[in-house]
């Protein structure tokens, strides 16, 4: 999961994506979310330089290892 290879919590997500804390963890459960929600997670995610999207189902991180 691309928030935990971030080391951030649930709420640090939320705010850098200004969305609620709830609509990220129904996100991560599978819940769905509007399309909107969804960009905004994926910007917030993106916006730290550290991951990038591949695929289907691949969050690959980027530096430090």
């Amino acid at each position: 999961m691309a928030r935990v290879a971030l080391d951030w919590t649930v709420r640090q997500l939320a705010e850098k994506a200004n969305v609620m804390p709830n609509t990220v963890s129904n996100f991560e459960k599978g819940r769905g979310a509007q399309i909107n929600t969804a960009k905004a997670l994926e910007h917030a995610l993106l916006s730290s330089g550290k991951i990038k999207f591949g695929g289907d189902d691949c969050v690959c991180t980027i530096g430090d290892h």
